[in-house]
Order: structure tokens, then C-alpha cells, then sequence
């Protein structure tokens, strides 16, 4: 199942308008307890007055919103919607909170930022509050309707007709490539490194693709160059990814469990490569020590990472998922050290290069047996400079800002 399927199905089952876009918040990416996509979704509904806009399609029949409404009574049981919808199984945990104002926004910064205990949120929460399988999705349903939509991205979703939710589907990489070429305010749509679709999903679900941009009457003209199987609907969602909202600047002493965060310091042993073409390596500073680590799905990241050197400077961006070790989303290379190797001089009679008498005592000639103490500098060529460096779009997490839209942090 999706999570924002349901918008379509309460969009369909109610006479009430939507007002604004609805929302598609994700949340802290490191929690254990999360589902697949980690996502809450948000709408506020009213009577619609003055000027309205398109933001999707139900079968036949535009989604308008309005900006501004009047208060009507809920018209729709979206419990029983989202029952409905809902696998029968302990470990999935939907919650409904149905409030008339928006709730306070530390509510979203520390259900994307932190682990939290559902049950400290479930005191504090305000309205009308219902769930299956215990209560935990309290957090993410609070986190929804607290976030303020600050420097939002958008995400235009088409839906499959159930029924059809299962087996392989079409969505052309041809479309997604044009997309990611021709349409610069768009971003994550195709992988040509590593030959990835990233607007179809990988796995069974009422999705058949999602486009991501930054303009949201931009990524309705965007879909008609998609060429896909047919589908029933699609909504656009102002969501709060690709805005690094996980990411908090912390020493290495600060960091926690769970958190994701922005961390400083120097490169201290490695990068080694260990099984599973894992590349890690120790960043240090003022006496704390943390490994950083780029998995498989890095791809072509690891090798790059796999120049840094003992002494260079970085910011690494990621998060904490097991203790003392940070999961690299991208990385700040702040300054490299120089680094210089020695190796036997050439003999200046016979024009070949010496070799080592042993440690500390110089280089001979094997031809003609002249000496020399010093041997030869050089500065070794460094494969990476300062700069930012991310993973790609493969390994690409919702909230991670891609590089091309610019560093918030």
C-alpha cells in the first residue's frame, strides 16, 4: 500500500474542497520503526472560495484547491477509509488526526530530526485522534499537520486503478531522461551513470511514477511528456523533501543514534575497503572519533571518497543508524593535505635510479656503488579536490537536497 494513495480516496469520497496542496511530509529516515517511505501526508479541507487551481486529476475530474475557505464540518469517515486500505497485519500502525488549526511546528522538527516517544506526543496532542494496531503513527500523523511548508519541493504522484497495483508496469526511461535533460527545476528523475529510472517505483504499489520539482504548475505540463501505461489519476504534493530538514550541524560528541547530522573534522585512518564493497574511513576532531561509510548503493561515490587522504578536512552530511558510524549522504571536502612520497634519487653517473641501503641510511648505486643521503621528493597528485561531492540518485534519500539545487546547510 502508499500512504498517499488515501489522498485520492478521501479527494474522491468527500464534497468538501481541498484547500492549498496537500502535503507529503517524510520523516527521520534512521528510525527502525518506520514504513517503507517513511511518509505522512497532510490535507485541510473547506469550502472553497474565490479563485481555484488544478492540482491533479480523478478519473475524469479535476482536483481544484483554493486558497482561501470557510470552515465546514468533516462530511467523510476517513477511518474507515484508511482501514480499508490498510494491510491486516500487527506491524503497520496508520493514525488519523483531525484538528482545526495547525499544530506547533516542533512537532515536525523532532519527528524528522530525532526518535521519538509516541506516547510523550500522544499527551500532547490536540484534536481528534484514532488509529489500528496501538498508536505510534501519532508521531508522523502530528509531524503532517505541524509542518510549516517552509522551502517546500513539490512532487506530482500517478496512481494505477487497484487492480493493477501488482506485476511489472511501463513508464518509459526515455521520458525520464528528457525530464532530467530539458527541465532544470526538476531533480532525481534519471540515473544515467547507472542506467536507474528514479521517477517508477521499484516496488508493487497503487504508484506508477512521481515526478519531483520545485514548480508545481510546471510539473503538471511535465507529465505530459511521460510516456507510461495509462493510469487514473495523479495529485501534486508540496512536500518538505530534497530540504535536508533531517540534517543538524553537531560535534561528534553530539551525535546520537538515530540522528542525522552535519559533521566536521579530519580524515584519520583510511578509506579501507571492506566486504561488501563498503568504503569507510575515521574522521577525527579534538579527541572524538567517528567512522564514516558508503555502502553498495553509493555506486561510483565510493571510489571517489577513496582519494581522500589522513589530514584532509570535511564536512561529512549523513545519518547515524548503528553507534559510532555515520552513513555518508554527501560530503564537504574543505581542504586536502598535501601529501609526499620519497622514493631513490637517480644516480647522476649512470643515469639509473638507486636503491635503499636500509631505513635511515641513505641509497647506493647497484652499478657503480656512488651514494647518496637524500632521496627524491614528490608531491603526490590528489584525486579529489575541495568541492561538494553526493551520492547519486540511485542511493539518494527523499529529504537529501540534491547538489544542483543549491547548499541550505
Amino acid at each position: 500500500m502508499c500512504t498517499t494513495y488515501l489522498t485520492t480516496e478521501i479527494l474522491k469520497n468527500t464534497n468538501l474542497d481541498l484547500i492549498g496542496f496537500p502535503k507529503l511530509v517524510r520523516l527521520n529516515p534512521n528510525i527502525p520503526l518506520k514504513t517503507r517511505g517513511n511518509a505522512a501526508i497532510s490535507l485541510t479541507l473547506g469550502r472553497g472560495e474565490g479563485e481555484k487551481e488544478v492540482v491533479g486529476r480523478i478519473g475524469e475530474e479535476r482536483v481544484n484547491s483554493y486558497k482561501r475557505y470557510r470552515e465546514e464540518k468533516m462530511d467523510v469517515d476517513v477511518m474507515s477509509i484508511i482501514e480499508k486500505h490498510s494491510p491486516k497485519d500487527k506491524d503497520t500502525n496508520p493514525a488519523l488526526l483531525i484538528v482545526k488549526e495547525k499544530s506547533n511546528e516542533n512537532f515536525y522538527w523532532d519527528a524528522v530530526r530525532e526518535f521519538v516517544d509516541y506516547r510523550k506526543v500522544l499527551d500532547k496532542t490536540r484534536g481528534e485522534f484514532s488509529s489500528m494496531n496501538g498508536q505510534i503513527g501519532v508521531v508522523g500523523a502530528n509531524a503532517a499537520v505541524s509542518w510549516s511548508g517552509h522551502n517546500p519541493t513539490f512532487e506530482l504522484i500517478a496512481y494505477l486503478e487497484k487492480g493493477k497495483w501488482t506485476g511489472e508496469h511501463f513508464v518509459d526511461d526515455s521520458s525520464s531522461m528528457l525530464i532530467e535533460k530539458s527541465f532544470p527545476d526538476t531533480f532525481d528523475n534519471f540515473d544515467f551513470k547507472n542506467n536507474y529510472n528514479a521517477i517508477r517505483p521499484t516496488t508493487k504499489t497503487p504508484i506508477l511514477f512521481g515526478i519531483r520539482g520545485l514548480d508545481p504548475a510546471r510539473l503538471i505540463r511535465y507529465e505530459q511528456y511521460v510516456e507510461s501505461e495509462p493510469y487514473s489519476s495523479y495529485v501534486v504534493y508540496e512536500t518538505n523533501q530534497a530540504t535536508d530538514d533531517h540534517l543538524v550541524e553537531r560535534s561528534i560528541g553530539e551525535s546520537k543514534l538515530y540522528n542525522s547530522s552535519i559533521i566536521r573534522g579530519f580524515v584519520g585512518s583510511g578509506p579501507v575497503w571492506d566486504r561488501g564493497g563498503i568504503l569507510s574511513f575515521d574522521i577525527q576532531m579534538e579527541g572524538e572519533r567517528i567512522r564514516a561509510v558508503a555502502m553498495e548503493p553509493t555506486k561510483e561515490f565510493r571510489s571517489l571518497l577513496s582519494n581522500l587522504r589522513r589530514g584532509d578536512a570535511v564536512r561529512v552530511y549523513g545519518g547515524i543508524t548503528r553507534t559510532e558510524i555515520i552513513n555518508i549522504e554527501k560530503i564537504e571536502v574543505v581542504s586536502v593535505s598535501r601529501i609526499t612520497a620519497v622514493r631513490p634519487p637517480l644516480c647522476k653517473n649512470c643515469k639509473i635510479r638507486m636503491e635503499s641501503v636500509g631505513k635511515n641510511r641513505g641509497f647506493r648505486c647497484r652499478k657503480c656503488g656512488s651514494k647518496s643521503k637524500m632521496g627524491e621528493e614528490r608531491i603526490e597528485e590528489r584525486g579529489i579536490s575541495p568541492g561538494f561531492y553526493e551520492v547519486p540518485i540511485i542511493a539518494r534519500r527523499h529529504l537529501a537536497r540534491p547538489l544542483k539545487l543549491g547548499i541550505v546547510k
